[in-house]
């Protein structure tokens, strides 16, 4: 099933008019699929077809910004390489990018996530029958190079280039530098939402509405990368931090002032999970990590129960503990440990930038 540029397709009864087409090779598998990118007929609304015929999977999908997985699962993961592109489409041959592909329990639904090298794209869909996807007319003379207003890898649409360039220029090059020394506050769960390295897998609810987010590691394999790039991404602003060297488990648990952040492998060993929440979840709540084998968990808990909880037992009074019945083992703290030190100059680092990047003299004379 190849469709061209300009045709127009009927699919589940609604007309669509392709506008470009994408060539996609898993690295993982080596299996080819395409991407169609549409507009509909009426309403030019911007939709995606994607004919997978090595699975026979057919499906539509439209962009969106990041979705809430609950109920999702992940069915697909791996790395997509362009191998060809025609039409209106905002790639070129060669470009990769990690996806993730979610379904909801019925099976029909399904959620996509794409980090590029310039950000994260989501897109919600369901799947279709071959026999929902039929070939109407061919329109070639239809199709403009702005078929959409939509912004994605298929139609970036550029407005008012000049001024949005000027001040971009301005802002990174005068603006940024002062108002990140002004308003950066360590957050870990920021520096996560907001990096291209990670990619939000799910949440998990504790006790008193408290909450803990779970990324994962886009391109990056091992425990120590992450947790170092976290602590670089955070200025160095922790307040402990330390790796697991029992049970053959390398976690490394990061405490802010506010947050509580472990970083671990997954169960299956093959990707690297970060669990971050607010300091009062770590307190009230007793859940299972995400995909965490149980040696994670237990150092999730013992590296919080000797370094967070009694500082927060009087922070947090009013609530209940999650550890009124807890009988583990302290951990062993050695403050000078190789992560701390790390953290210590990234943090020492920071504050020399901080300091030499203010107008006047730098000599003090």
């Amino acid at each position: 099933m190849v469709f061209s540029v300009g045709d127009v397709l009927s699919i589940e009864d609604k007309e669509y008019r392709v506008v470009g087409k994408i060539t996609y090779r898993n690295s993982e598998d080596n299996c080819y699929w395409d991407e169609y990118r549409m507009v509909a007929v009426v309403g030019g609304k911007e939709a995606w077809l994607s004919i997978d015929e090595t699975y026979n999977e057919y499906s539509i999908s439209w962009m969106c910004y990041k979705p809430d997985l609950t109920g999702y699962h992940v069915v697909d993961r791996g790395r997509e390489i362009v191998m060809s592109r025609m039409g209106n489409v905002d790639v070129d041959s060669g470009e990769a990018a990690y996806f993730t592909e979610y379904e909801d329990s019925t099976e029909e639904k399904i959620i996509s996530e794409e980090v590029w090298s310039d950000g994260a794209e989501y897109s919600y869909g369901h799947y279709v029958d071959v026999t929902d996807v039929l070939f109407e007319r061919s329109e070639p003379n239809k199709v403009s190079n702005n078929s959409s207003g939509y912004t994605s890898k298929g139609a970036k649409v550029i407005l008012l280039v000049v001024p949005i360039v000027m001040f971009a220029l301005i802002f990174l090059t005068v603006l940024m530098p002062v108002l990140g020394s002004l308003f950066l506050n360590g957050s870990v769960e920021k520096y996560l939402e907001d990096s291209d390295e990670y990619v939000y897998q799910t949440s998990v609810t504790g006790n008193e509405q408290e909450k803990a987010d779970v990324y994962m590691a886009a391109t990056m394999s091992s425990v120590d990368s992450v947790a170092k790039d976290i602590l670089k991404g955070i200025n160095g602003k922790s307040s402990s931090v330390q790796q697991n060297t029992e049970d053959n488990d390398n976690s490394v648990a990061i405490l802010t002032d506010d947050e509580y952040c472990l970083v671990y492998m997954s169960d299956d060993n093959e990707t690297v999970l970060v669990q971050v929440s607010g300091r009062k979840y770590a307190y009230t709540s007793d859940r299972d990590l995400y995909r965490g084998t149980r040696h994670s968990r237990r150092y999730y808990r013992r590296f919080y129960r000797t370094l967070g909880y009694n500082s927060d037992s009087s922070r947090y009074s009013s609530s209940a503990s999650s550890y009124s019945t807890y009988n583990d083992t302290d951990i062993s703290y050695n403050s000078s440990n190789s992560y701390n030190s790390y953290s210590s100059s990234v943090r020492q680092s920071s504050i020399g930038t901080r300091k030499s990047s203010g107008g006047g003299i730098s000599s003090g004379k």
